[in-house]
């Protein structure tokens, strides 16, 4: 039986969409120097604008038709904004375990700030570069492709710090839970789920 959850903020459509971001930007990433590749990379390109849309849509919806609530900035911003006011004029305790847990957890953030505020970047001049052949456009689009992976690996690194550090993995509730989820989720999964698998199918036939 289903059940509602007024706590979660890593529901079945958050974890789906995580995957599908972590995917599409490898595969976008793998496939941005080979000419050959170019429609895939592009397809990549575009899930990634369309599953951040969904994200977005998300935020909005889920408070009020699944009863969940997904992290936004402004959670994100807590977690930061106490870190820096506490440590910052404080480097005598850079090193002390209670430091370094705090420190990974407000990078951890930052970095999804920073993925999140880069990803709509990095597929505008995508599109952009596609559409007007610009050199120009080209270059901004493959920096704001590397500051995007940057923004992956100081999340990676922060993720594993503050696994190691907290001796729990953390990364597994972004990929699997326990928790129930009601209806309205797994609707809106299966509904995201069959918006990507159209979108593959018209653009590639």
């Amino acid at each position: 039986m289903l059940q509602r959850t007024t706590t979660s903020s890593t529901d079945l459509l958050i974890r789906f969409l995580h995957i599908v971001i972590m995917l599409s930007f490898t595969g976008a990433y793998l496939t941005g120097d080979a000419e050959e590749w170019h429609q895939i990379h592009m397809a990549f390109g575009y899930t990634l604008g369309i599953s951040l849309i969904l994200r977005i849509l998300w935020q909005f919806g889920a408070p009020r038709l699944a009863h969940t609530q997904p992290s936004g900035p402004s959670r994100r911003l807590q977690v930061i904004k106490p870190f820096v006011q506490r440590y910052w004029a404080q480097p005598q305790q850079w090193l002390s375990p209670t430091f370094l847990k705090a420190a990974s957890s407000s990078l951890f953030q930052l970095s999804i700030l920073g993925i999140f505020l880069l990803l709509p970047l990095t597929v505008l001049a995508g599109f952009l570069t596609d559409y007007t052949y610009s050199h120009t456009l080209k270059e901004i689009h493959e920096l704001f492709a590397n500051l995007f992976l940057a923004s992956v690996l100081l999340h990676l690194t922060a993720l594993t710090l503050n696994s190691v550090l907290l001796k729990k993995w953390l990364a597994k509730r972004m990929f699997w839970g326990a928790e129930s989820h009601s209806w309205f989720t797994l609707f809106a999964a299966l509904f995201s789920l069959g918006v990507l698998i159209a979108f593959w199918f018209f653009y590639l036939s």
